[in-house]
């Protein structure tokens, strides 16, 4: 069953982009045919925007949120298109970095995520990136296995264990760590509208490592396209406390989750709920 599946998989792989999507686009017809098909769909985008100006697309950004889906389980096995995005103000990671301080590049899991790291590595950035220790098992399913070797096309894998006190000893003098902000915690924050329960981990270890803060963002370029953003770092000293500091890049990443919101992968798994 394995073999069949890591077959079935690689075939991804092979099958042009064109036809790709006249293949997800009967499966999604077929999805939203059957009754309470689309549920899980439209529940994920009545997450994302449901508390902002958006909430009345909900119906329309949960289909193209299930092709969204859908391609990015195809496009990971096509590593050549997605790690060449093109990049705006990479000179933030680069020419106007201080090399003598770390840095921490915050992203979302938000569009072509997997291949933004080597989209960065190709306009100049030297990436550390934080990732799950369950990417690193060489035992893992197929479907992550490949996700993190496009991943690691981009930079030095180190992983996510050890708290706090691991990340600010990764922070070394030049190091740029790359932090995914939308993962779970157990720190209260606003995001889009809505209460929900945030990490507070990077805010945390880039105050005490004095370490700035640039965020990541993925957009569309109006012609079928889109780019990645740096965005100018946040200095630690600027807010009040790693609070503020949190309520910033969640404002930043917001702001592009909100102009692509189908985008954004399994919202529902992102951040904690202070109800559940």
């Amino acid at each position: 069953m394995g073999k069949a599946t890591d077959a079935l998989q690689n075939i991804r792989g092979l099958i042009p982009v064109p036809m790709i999507m006249k293949i997800i686009e009967g499966k999604v017809d077929q999805l939203w045919a059957v009754e309470g098909g689309r549920d899980r769909y439209v529940e994920a985008m009545e997450f994302v925007v449901g508390r902002t100006e958006r909430a009345a697309e909900v119906e329309d950004l949960a289909r193209k949120y299930a092709v969204q889906q859908a391609l990015r389980n195809y496009m990971r096995y096509k590593p050549r298109q997605i790690t060449r995005q093109p990049v705006r103000d990479i000179e933030w990671l680069t020419s106007k970095r201080d090399p003598s301080r770390p840095m921490i590049l915050s992203f979302f899991h938000h569009h072509r995520y997997d291949g933004m790291f080597a989209s960065l590595k190709r306009a100049g950035a030297d990436l550390t990136i934080l990732v799950i220790e369950e990417g690193l098992d060489k035992d893992a399913f197929k479907v992550l296995r490949q996700h993190m070797r496009v991943v690691a096309r981009g930079g030095r894998l180190i992983p996510a264990a050890g708290g706090t006190d691991a990340v600010v000893a990764a922070l070394q003098p030049g190091v740029v760590l790359c932090i995914a902000s939308d993962v779970p915690g157990r720190t209260p924050v606003d995001f889009l509208g809505r209460k929900v329960l945030g990490s507070f981990g990077a805010a945390r270890a880039a105050t005490l490592a004095n370490a700035p803060v640039a965020c990541v963002t993925s957009h569309q370029d109006g012609r079928g396209g889109s780019y990645l953003q740096v965005h100018e770092p946040l200095e630690p000293n600027d807010f009040a406390d790693p609070g503020d500091l949190l309520a910033e890049i969640l404002r930043i990443q917001g702001e592009a989750v909100l102009a692509w919101p189908e985008a954004l992968d399994f919202p529902l798994q992102r951040f904690g709920r202070p109800d559940a």
